[in-house]
Order: structure tokens, then sequence, then C-alpha cells
């Protein structure tokens, strides 16, 4: 046998013997079974590999720092000085006069009417008195006697009643007087602008009464002449109740005339059954 030959015999008997050893592993691992985890690989892969320690030591964490509160500073003493505890604050208030006081009464201010040359602020109080119902004069503050406000009415005798001021002013010259009567009048005609006003106020369904009276009176006038017991009465009805009121008062008989409507008004309504002789 050459040299050549028996090396190829010992290269395929060696063949053969890892062959045979492989076919042994197999059976071997076939019947007995790995020891090796069958995920192993998974879990290896899985889980993470923990970082070797570090040389370098973690960094502390610097402490937060708390500030100190400054100190307040002290508020200077106040050169007000305090208020006394049981001090009380007394405040005046001063409230003005009413214009129109409740319930105000002109029978003591009744002032000039000595200029007139005819009659005395005593004889004017008297004649109220003894004439006309007390509350005839309520709520009114003032009558004058003014003889210089006659330029603007000429040589005429006039008279105003303010009703903000609930004042009673008669207007005339002495010279264009013609004694007394003719000043009373006008006197009594701006009392009853007063009792008017009163009524408008206190009594609206009897101003109502007296507002159809006034119309009434317009056809009355065209159709007889009568109904009004002046032209000035005509002006309005604050004019007619006045011209009324002062007739009932001064010429009942004038009134009953012209219109007994309006007498009766005054009779039953304003003198409360009260009659004045002719």
């Amino acid at each position: 046998m050459t040299r050549i030959q028996k090396i190829v015999i010992i290269a395929l008997a060696g063949v053969a013997l890892l062959i045979l050893g492989g076919l042994v592993c197999s059976a071997a691992f076939f019947f007995l079974g790995s020891s090796r985890q069958p995920d192993g690989r998974a879990q290896a892969v899985a889980q993470p590999i923990p970082a070797p320690p570090s040389s370098v030591e973690p960094a502390t964490p610097t402490p937060a720092l708390t500030p100190i509160p400054e100190p307040s500073p002290t508020p200077e003493a106040s050169t007000t000085p305090e208020p006394t505890p049981t001090a009380t604050l007394v405040v005046t208030v001063t409230v003005p006069a009413s214009p129109t006081p409740t319930r105000a009464h002109c029978e003591d201010t009744i002032n000039n009417f000595e200029a007139s040359g005819v009659i005395s602020n005593e004889e004017v109080k008297a004649y109220l008195r003894r004439t006309l119902p007390h509350e005839h004069l309520d709520n009114c503050r003032e009558i004058r006697y003014v003889p210089l406000a006659a330029a603007a009415h000429g040589t005429a005798i006039s008279g105003s009643f303010i009703p903000v001021y609930r004042e009673i002013f008669v207007y005339s010259h002495p010279a264009s007087l013609n004694g007394v009567d003719d000043l009373l009048d006008t006197l009594v005609h701006e009392v009853g602008h007063n009792v008017h006003y009163n009524i408008r106020r206190d009594n609206f369904d009897l101003d109502v009464t007296w507002s159809a009276l006034h119309q009434a009176s317009f056809k009355s006038a065209q159709e007889t002449g009568l109904g009004f017991v002046s032209t000035y009465a005509q002006t309005n009805k604050f004019e007619d109740f006045a011209e009324t009121y002062m007739a009932y008062v001064r010429y009942p008989d004038v009134l009953k005339t012209y219109n007994f409507d309006k007498y009766s008004f005054m009779k039953d309504e304003v003198f409360n059954g009260f009659e004045y002789a002719p």
C-alpha cells in the first residue's frame, strides 16, 4: 500500500468518526433535552444590561435658599391726634323754609295797607276775619298792598296771586281809589285764587266739577249773554273762579242773575251753605 493510499484511508476514517460523533450528540440532545432556557436569547435582548458603576459621584443638588424677610419700616408718628373713641361728630343742617308752608295763614301777615290812604292793616285783618271762612286763607303767606307797582297797571286797581310763594299783592295808586270798595273787591278776588289753589291740590274731583261749569258758561253766554259774572271771568277757569268767588261774597244777587249754577256751587262746595246778604 502506498503512502498516498494510507493518507486517504486515515482521512476517510477521521471523517467517519466525526460523522459518527455528530450522530451520537444529536441522539443524546433529542432524548435528554437541552438545559438552556428556550427563550433565554429573547430575555437577554429584552433585559437591559446594567451600566457599570461610574467612578464619578453624582452632583449633590443645591438646596433652595429661603429669602429672609426684611423688617418693615416703622411708620413715623402722625402729627394728627387720634380721635377719641367716644367723641361724637355733630353736623348742623339748616333747612330753608318752604315757600309754601303747609297750613300757613296770612291773617297775621297783612302789610302796607296804610299806604292806600283808605284802609289800614288792622281794618283789612278785621274785614277778612268777619267776612270770610278762616280756612280760606290757609296756605297763604302774606297779603301786601304795593302802591308803586300800580305804574304798570295805569290807573286800574289790580292784584296778583303768586302760586309758588302763595302771596297776594294788591296794586293801585291811591289817587285812583274811589273809596275802600274797589280795593276790597280786588282783595277778595285774590283770596278766591288762594281758595281755588287749595281745591286743586286737595280735591281734584271738585275742580273737575268747576271746570265743567266754566265750559258750560260759554254756551250760556252765547245764547243769553249771561253765564259769566264779568268779561274778565271768561279769560280761563282760574279767573272765572276768582270773579265768581268775589261776586258771591260782595254781590250775591248779581251772581244769582248771571249764573245760578255757579252760585249754588259756591254755596254748597266752597262756603258750606253760608250765604251773604245783598
